[in-house]
């Protein structure tokens, strides 16, 4: 019996990785899509209206979805929510802390992708001097180009650098993310020296300037879009010069209204779905451009769709807008899954699609929907009735050095200097804080480094509590309140599910047909579920397992 236990145990490892006596199988490519404020709900508020043969619904059909996707992190924007798809690392690991937050040794705040270091490629300005050197873990692109000894091709397209950057990492073939100064897509010296030929020849069509001559109206008739609120309502905000909200968007007039004022309308563009069939047609560009999937290695292409949260920010959720432009990219996806099946082949490529976060509703829309609590506030008085309180009790200074978004940062040196307790200090900026309108809870990182939480805001609090990036005290907000002065459109980044929930759908390779798993899964465990299928070591600080998605 012992004679055949060797046999019986490498029939079952070569069933389980997928290769016969000599040569592993792998998929040809992997495509990654995430889609910028997508919220879950927006796949079945919208589902009677999707195509029914392409895009979500091919997806779903096609595929495994996940229903019940989170982000076991806040704070949820967008710098971080790539880098955590990609990487499998939390910001507490990753040390992305936000998309800005303030460098201690740097003395002041910086942005998640600046680089001073490196130049713009492909345009003579300041926008492609950028670069993932902040980026403290490797991400899924990084393994793979180091497994397959850079063989394996891997290129990143975006609207936004942040989108483009993060998830190509640090070994990519190129990364390449949309320019609004020029309208065309450029790169950094961090990546290459000039521009591939297939990035010049897509610029060299003038695609924005032909966009920005049609309008932007509904897809279907007004009729189909019942689930959104009326169309020119106080929730959302105007284009340049615009008078209304209404429908349609006249993007030729509001262009040359841009102009006239000495300002560049090809920003504005990707405030549109213009803005994602540029990103659809680079993809395009892309495969062909680097024959991407014809390698002897697997390939790997990430793409970022923008403009659904730049349309998100201006428009908010109910919006008629939001609902036309998922109609939109849902084309799209079908239109990009037919050309990978053209040029690749669906079986041999692994496709999964999610969210970098969700988004709130409207504060002011919840407020009048009699939902008490939301409502827009500006954290400016909090930081001032800190910085009082802390001189009062401790001295004059400058005791707060910033407050980004939900996070105080304390001036740890002056502390130091004067001779107190970091964790006292904290503990009493908490109280502050805590005794101001609209807050819920007020957590100093010391409680978050030091505690064992596991479940609630709490948790996802100590995986986004970076050591040296992240603030001093976490600021917790009540359910509803949106962080700023504008009364229109939306933002995100809280603890809430309405900006931890995103939809997380694979298709492709090996991947079964038609399952549906609504076990609670985290926004962490895609990389090294990506890693898995391609028998490759996860990303360096992926911590959490695979995605429960083999039968």
């Amino acid at each position: 019996m012992n004679r055949f236990l060797p046999l019986l145990f490498m029939t079952i490892i070569s069933a389980h990785l997928g290769y016969g006596q000599s040569t592993l199988k792998r998929p040809k490519m992997v495509l990654g899509i995430v889609v910028d404020q997508m919220r879950y709900d927006y796949l079945t508020k919208y589902w009677d209206q999707y195509d029914e043969n392409g895009g979500f619904k091919q997806l779903l059909r096609e595929g495994t979805s996940f229903s019940d996707m989170h982000y076991n992190y806040a704070p949820t924007t967008t710098g971080p929510g790539h880098t955590t798809v990609w990487s499998g690392a939390s910001p507490a690991y990753s040390g992305i802390a936000n998309n800005w937050y303030y460098d201690r040794q740097e003395g002041h705040g910086v942005y998640c992708v600046d680089d001073p270091e490196v130049e713009t490629v492909g345009q003579d300005n300041d926008s492609g001097k950028r670069s993932p050197h902040r980026m403290l873990a490797t991400n899924l692109a990084d393994e793979l180009k180091l497994f397959t000894n850079h063989q394996s091709k891997v290129v990143s397209v975006s609207i936004k650098d942040r989108s483009a950057i993060l998830p190509a990492g640090y070994m990519a073939d190129g990364a390449f993310w949309y320019d609004s100064k020029t309208g065309k897509f450029i790169s950094s010296t961090f990546y290459m020296d000039r521009l591939p030929a297939w990035v010049n020849d897509y610029n060299a069509k003038g695609r924005p300037d032909e966009l920005l001559k049609q309008p932007w109206e509904l897809l279907l008739p007004a009729s189909a879009y019942g689930v959104s609120i009326v169309d020119d309502n106080p929730y959302e905000g105007k284009f340049f010069g615009e008078k209304s909200t209404d429908f349609p968007h006249d993007v030729p007039k509001i262009a040359k209204r841009l102009r006239k004022a000495n300002k560049s309308p090809y920003g504005m563009l990707a405030q549109t779905p213009h803005g994602n069939t540029l990103v659809t047609e680079m993809a395009k560009a892309a495969i062909k451009g680097e024959q991407l999937g014809q390698h002897d290695f697997p390939d790997l292409l990430a793409i970022s769709y923008s403009s659904t949260d730049k349309i998100g920010h201006q428009f908010a959720p109910a919006s008629r807008e939001v609902q036309d432009t998922y109609l939109r990219l849902d084309r799209e996806l079908a239109e990009l899954f037919a050309f990978v099946d053209e040029q690749v082949g669906l079986d041999e490529v692994v496709i999964f699609l999610t969210a970098d976060h969700a988004g709130a509703q409207n504060a002011v829309y919840m407020a009048d929907q009699k939902f008490h609590n939301a409502k827009y506030v500006d954290t400016a008085p909090i930081r001032k009735t800190v910085e009082e309180a802390l001189s009062a009790k401790y001295g004059e200074g400058k005791w707060v050095l910033d407050l980004v978004g939900e996070q105080l940062y304390l001036d740890r040196e002056l502390i130091n200097t004067k001779g107190y307790n970091l964790s006292d200090v904290q503990e009493y900026a908490a109280q502050i804080i805590l005794a101001q309108n609209a807050v819920q809870d007020a957590v100093t990182a010391k409680t978050l480094q030091s505690g064992n939480f596991q479940y609630g805001y709490k948790q996802l609090l100590a995986n986004g509590c970076h050591p040296t990036r992240s603030g001093d005290v976490f600021i917790v907000f009540h359910s509803g309140v949106i962080l700023g002065k504008h009364m229109t459109g939306t933002s995100h980044s809280m603890t809430y599910n309405y900006d931890t929930h995103v939809p997380m759908l694979m298709m492709g390779y090996q991947i079964p047909k038609g399952k549906a798993i609504a076990t609670q899964v985290g926004i962490t465990q895609i990389a090294p579920t990506m890693a898995n299928i391609l028998q490759i070591s996860a990303p360096s600080a992926a911590f959490f397992p695979i995605l429960p998605w083999r039968d």
